[in-house]
Order: C-alpha cells, then structure tokens, then sequence
C-alpha cells in the first residue's frame, strides 16, 4: 500500500531521533521489532505508560517504514493552536478524560475512536496506553477496557474479515531524570483477535476481558512490575546495592529476578540504611568506587582546567538545559520531567538556540564559524551536563571524606547481609 508520509515526515523523524536519542539519552534499545507485523497489517499496540512523551517516541524511532497515530490526552492540544496543528500533523489523536475536560467531552472519545478504527482499518498501526495516565513508579496500573473495545470495534466494521492484531509493548528507563540515561522499549507476541470474534459476537465483555488479561501478561512480564507498593522505596533502593549489567536490557533482567525473590522479604536492614544514606546525602556507590583526597584534588583540577570550556558552553546550556531544569523540577511528577526536557528542546528550544548561535557567532566571527559553532550545540550541552555533574560528585565525596562513615558502613554491611538471603 502508498504510504502516506512524505519526505517532511521522514526529516522530521530523523531531527527527532537525533534530538532525543542523541543528546538526551545515552542509549535507545528496541528489542521484538520482528514481532511487529508487517506494513499494511491492523495493529493496535498497547504500551505501559511511564513517562508520558519519551514513552511514544520509544515507538517512533522503533519503526521506519510506517506512520503511527498515538491517542493522546485532548488537554495537550489546547497548549498552543501551531502545537495542536503539529500533533495532528504527526498523527495524534485526542482522548478525552472526565478528570481533565468534565463527563460531557467523553461523547467526544467517539469521533476518536472512529478515526483510530478507521486508521486499522486502512492497515495502519495505533499506539494506546491503557492505564490512561502515566504511572509515578516502576509498576503496572490498572487496563481501562477502551482499548480492546475500539479493536473489536474495527473487526465488527469490517464485517469481522478483518484480523486485527494487538500488539503489547513495553518501555523501561534506565533513570527518570537527568540527560545521558538509557531508553528501551520492548514489543511482544501480536495477538490475534480473530480466534475470539465469535465469543464477541455472544459475549464481548468476556472476549476483552480474556485479550486484556493476555496482554496485560505480556506488558507485566517485560516491564520492572513493582506491585508490593507498601515497601516500593526499599525494593527500588534494594536493586541498587547489587552488581548490575551495564546495558539496559540485562539490567532489567536482573531487576525482575531480584523483585521476584524479595517477595515475603524482611526490608528492615534496607530501610535503614536507605534513610541514612539520604540523610547524609551520600550515595552508596561512595562504598564501592570508594573517594581518597588524591582523586577529589585531581578532579578538582580537572574542574579547574575544564572552566574555560564550561563558561563557553553556558550557551546553549543555559537555554537547553538549565531553564527548562528549573521549570521542569517544578512540576512534582518525577515521570514528567525527562518528558518536559525533551518536548521543550525538541521542539522550540534547540531550533531556537541553533538559529541564535548561527546568527549571533556569524555577525561576531564570520558564517562559517558562526555555522559550525551552531552544529556544536548538542555536544556542549553534553559537556556541560557531565560538567556539572563532575562538580556535584566531587563535592559529595569531599563530604563523604570528612564525615565519620562507620555508622553508615556498618549498616550498609547489614543491609547486604540482609539480601544475601534472597
């Protein structure tokens, strides 16, 4: 079938993919793409929702040769009527929530959800998440039904001789917050709706609710699943203290092992050693790569010699990064802010900062210069995030030298102790 993008949408996905996968985060995993079915196939991927924005164009960048329609919260259109025009653009559809535009905008879900069925019907592929909001850990919430209605839904216009698949999908993080962490989505087994249209046809509340628990399955086992939420603080300090895998797909692996033998687990030695470690602003990372005043003075220098370089990498950093930062820190969702940071800069602020720069370095120093020193934008960001991040780990190791740790190693040991027994 004709695709129905064009070179502009092909641009822009590639601007998006560097924007993102490039600057902000340090590495992109896509992992089951040969479970995508192939182009022109009604797909209806359903996707754990972690992080608002980057949860979507973990899919985006995963696939090249077809245009995803994502269903996203209608309030998001209301921002700005170039931001409304630029989501329709890009395929997105609005859903209609009774907590954020009142019980009488639902009837407006139906034009969506006509539109959705419309788009799998066409053989393209659509993006939900069915918890509805994004979650605030690393846990699965509740599967509102919508999604699985708006599938059988599209089956049921075709006369059922359509098979339409749902495809579920999951993303994990190697960090909310800060640039240069690792993304990673994951899909799993499609499934078929078409072995279950006749239970539809007589009961199709039975017919979701055995697809939905099929999915949801699926979504759990390939997602950091934390549902013991009473000691989620512990659990989530507790993979922490245990050697880890540095790719992002292993460390996962190892996190679900761990989670799934802390169960009935006795948190007590964690706990207080997660509290005092926070009161002492330490990090337990100190205990193992352990600081010695040779190497604060050498990263002292180090900072010293870098400062030239740091001062001329305020710009763009101070547009890019920090602003945003203060804002986004703000926001009280931890989950919204890595989202913030790369809507903001993906959008407005590094075509901003680069036709600054351009203009700016050019009228001061020539084109060319002016030019090159706008293509730099990304890498001095970068350098100015580890920069900054250089100066905070030094500073926390010279506390950590000068304050008497015996206490806190002592419970560190029982902590291990502890999750030695797991």
């Amino acid at each position: 079938m004709q695709k129905e993008f064009g070179i502009g949408y092909q641009l822009g996905k590639t601007y998006f993919r560097l924007a993102v996968n490039g600057i902000f985060y340090r590495r992109y995993y896509s992992l089951g793409k040969e479970n995508i079915p192939a182009e022109g196939t009604p797909v209806l991927v359903a996707m754990n929702h972690q992080n608002a924005l980057n949860d979507a164009l973990g899919v985006f960048f995963a696939k090249n040769d077809r245009k995803f329609h994502f269903i996203a919260r209608a309030d998001a259109f209301d921002i700005h009527p170039l931001l409304s025009r630029f989501m329709q653009y890009a395929g997105i559809l609005p859903a209609y929530r009774m907590a954020y535009q009142g019980e009488e905008a639902l009837a407006d879900n139906n034009k969506t959800f006509e539109q959705a069925e419309e788009c799998l019907l066409n053989g393209h592929t659509v993006i939900i998440f069915p918890e509805a909001g994004h979650q605030d850990k690393h846990w699965l919430g509740t599967f509102s039904y919508g999604y699985t209605r708006l599938a059988f839904q599209a089956a049921e216009k075709s006369g059922f001789q359509k098979e339409i698949f749902i495809l579920p999908a999951a993303n994990h993080y190697s960090a909310y917050t800060g640039l240069r962490n690792q993304m990673m989505v994951r899909f799993g087994t499609p499934v078929s709706l078409q072995s279950y249209y006749e239970l539809y046809k007589e009961k199709p509340r039975t017919a979701q609710r055995e697809v939905n628990r099929l999915v949801r399955e699926q979504i759990s086992a390939m997602m950091l699943d934390i549902q013991d939420l009473d000691h989620y603080a512990d659990i989530d300090f507790a993979r922490t203290l245990l050697p880890h895998p540095s790719r992002l797909p292993e460390q996962l692996a190892a996190d679900q092992d761990l989670v799934r033998r802390l169960e009935g687990f006795d948190y007590t030695a964690v706990s207080a050693y997660r509290q005092a470690l926070e009161e002492a602003r330490l990090k337990d990372s100190q205990f193992t790569d352990r600081p010695n005043w040779g190497f604060v003075v050498a990263d002292l220098l180090l900072l010293l010699l870098l400062l030239p370089l740091a001062i001329l990498a305020l710009w763009p950093a101070i547009l890019c990064w920090y602003l945003p930062k203060y804002f986004s820190d703000r926001l009280g969702d931890i989950m919204l802010q890595s989202s913030f940071h790369v809507g903001m800069n993906a959008l407005v602020l590094l075509p901003l900062s680069f036709i600054l720069t351009w203009l700016i370095t050019g009228l001061c120093a020539g084109f060319w210069v002016g030019l090159v020193h706008a293509l730099l934008i990304g890498p001095l960001c970068i350098f100015e995030w580890y920069y900054a991040k250089l100066w905070r780990d030094t500073w926390r190791d010279i506390r950590f030298l000068r304050k008497d740790t015996t206490s806190l190693a002592a419970l560190r040991e029982q902590a291990l102790s502890s999750l030695k027994t797991v």
